[in-house]
């Protein structure tokens, strides 16, 4: 039998939200959101098809360094700079890592930082490069 805390990649966690079945695409307020934007309805459920596909370490990751991105999602943030540089993606990267090693159950095959961080880094990238685009779309059409 497998522990509570141990990863399965094919459960889904519907303790967080009250009726999953009626947000498939998170929150009702972002459902709201892509119902009026058929074209990033479509984005969301093309990057949500392309991560199934993912190595399974990579969907491991893939939560944590979600979790890391939300909390750098504020104006002013090294995720929308212009050229963010290594050192500050290094370091959250090792976030990344140590929230990973904290919420995971790796047993006797736990791999080093070593081994994982340039999948950290590519993964972190990708999903900074994602938040980037759907930040600028938001305020496309706005009048300042």
């Amino acid at each position: 039998m497998k522990e509570h805390r141990e990863w399965n990649p094919y459960s889904i966690n519907y303790e967080q939200r009250a009726f999953p079945w009626l947000y498939p695409y998170g929150n009702q307020m972002n459902y709201w959101n892509l119902w009026n934007s058929p074209e990033r309805m479509e984005d969301e459920v093309d990057t949500k098809r392309l991560r199934e596909l993912y190595p399974l370490m990579a969907r491991r990751l893939q939560p944590y360094v979600e979790e890391v991105c939300t909390s750098l999602e504020y104006p002013g943030s090294m995720m929308y700079d212009e050229y963010p540089d290594h050192l500050s993606l290094r370091i959250k990267a090792k976030e990344v890592w140590e929230n990973t090693i904290k919420g995971e159950n790796f047993g006797e095959k736990e791999p080093a930082w070593e081994e994982l961080q340039d999948l950290i880094g590519v993964l972190l990238l990708q999903e900074m490069l994602r938040r980037r685009r759907k930040n600028r779309t938001r305020f496309r059409g706005m009048v300042y």
